[in-house]
Order: C-alpha cells, then structure tokens, then sequence
C-alpha cells in the first residue's frame, strides 16, 4: 500500500533537481546536481535498485531476512557485507541497515555515473548525503512538540555522510523501544541505520534518552546522535545541531 512521504515536502528545496520513484517496498526521492537527464538517471537508478533487491532477497543464509541479532558470514556480495558488517557493530539484526545500504549504494553509483557534483538519496527516511554545500536534516517526530524545529546541520567537511531515523511510535518498521525518533548520524549510511535502530530500542521511557546518548558518545562511528521521547531530549556527537 503507498503511503505518502509528508516529510519530504520541501526537503531538498530549490537547489536539486530531483526525482521519486519506488520499486515495490523500495521508495525513493534523489537530489542531484547539476542537472542531467532524468530519464536516464531514472532508468540507471531503478536497474540499481532491483539489483540490490535482488541481491539481498537472494542471500543463500535465510536468517539475513528476519533474524533481529547479527549472523556470521560475509554475504557473497559488497551490500549483503555492508549489512552484515553493520548489524555486527550496532549488535541489530542485518536488514536493520538495509534503507541505509540500498541508499549509499545506489548514490555513489549515480554520482559516479552521471559525474554528479552533489546527491542526496532518501530512502524511506534515511539519507546518504554526498554535497559541497551544507544543508540541513530535520529531526521528525510526529506528536513531538520539537516535530521539524531541530536538526542536523550538514557541511561538505563531513561528507559522504549516513543520516538515519528510528521511531518506536511511526512507520512500519520494527522498533522495541518507544522514543518519538531518534537520528544517528555516521559516515557509513548502512552504520547509520543499523545504530538508529539499535539506539532506538533501548529507549523504552523518556529517562534513558540521556543513557544511550552516552552509548551512543562510546561509539567512535557515531558523529551525531539526537533523540526525542516525550518532553525528553538528548544530544551526542561532534555534528552541528541546530534550530529550524
């Protein structure tokens, strides 16, 4: 069933071009920059997309599919070890990391393809972000009184850079904690991913926001960390968190 992305509404502003597309639970929007051929953008990044879907559908050891705790192997194939390798160092299961994965993967393919000077993939929320200008990523958190008023500010120094966001209280993936959102970034999209998760399943009352912000100042990957649970907030990283 589609469901709309209101959070994307205004997101990458006027300096990208863009495009959405989705195959099957896979939905997509990509800014790029300078301008090129979107049907020819469209057409390499939707091959790309079924690639790695094809990819992580066909991993030989079925665990990689639904367990909620990291396995052995090395996966066959550069995404299946991306995942593996995160859900490893976050201590989350493989497709934890996989919106991160499928995003960094099909950005620096599209960037090197068509000799992008700037992209942002968003996939179903989470964000690889390769610019030379900095933005700005909005925490949401729907129901939260700070719901788009905070934010990660992003300058090129920290770039290609993962941003992602874990929720117990919205969409459909599975979360065992109950925070309103909590964003991780890292340099690594995959480690993004898989590190949201995992630091939003720890979060089961609003007291351990500041608990796991100081796991989260343990990880040496982890360069920005916020979290929202209720009237609680928490902070970590050396990333710029800013006001919007």
């Amino acid at each position: 069933m589609y469901q709309e992305r209101t959070y994307r509404k205004g997101m990458l502003g006027g300096r990208f071009s863009t495009v959405t597309f989705s195959v099957q639970e896979t939905d997509v929007e990509i800014g790029y920059v300078p301008a090129v051929s979107q049907e020819a953008l469209l057409s390499m990044a939707r091959r790309k997309i079924v690639s790695l879907r094809n990819e992580i559908l066909s991993c030989p050891d079925r665990r990689f599919l639904t367990s909620f705790a990291p396995i052995d192997g090395d996966g066959g194939s550069p995404i299946l070890s991306l995942m593996l390798s995160a859900s490893r160092m976050a201590n989350v299961g493989p497709m934890a990391s996989v919106a991160g994965a499928v995003a960094q993967e099909l950005g620096k393919t599209l960037k090197e393809a068509f000799c992008l000077n700037e992209i942002v993939v968003e996939n179903g929320g989470d964000l690889y972000i390769d610019v030379k200008e900095t933005i700005t990523v909005r925490m949401v958190a729907p129901g939260n009184a700070l719901d788009g008023k905070i934010a990660f500010r992003i300058s090129p120094s920290v770039c290609p850079i993962g941003v992602a966001t874990s929720s117990g209280k919205m969409g459909p993936s599975v979360s065992f904690g109950t925070a309103d959102a909590v964003m991780v970034a890292c340099r690594d999209a995959a480690l993004a991913d898989a590190f949201a998760t995992a630091f939003c399943n720890g979060i089961k009352k609003s007291s351990d926001v500041r608990i796991v912000a100081e796991r989260a100042k343990m990880e040496h990957t982890v360069i920005g960390f916020l979290a929202l649970c209720d009237d609680k907030m928490a902070v970590a990283g050396d990333l710029e968190v800013v006001s919007v």
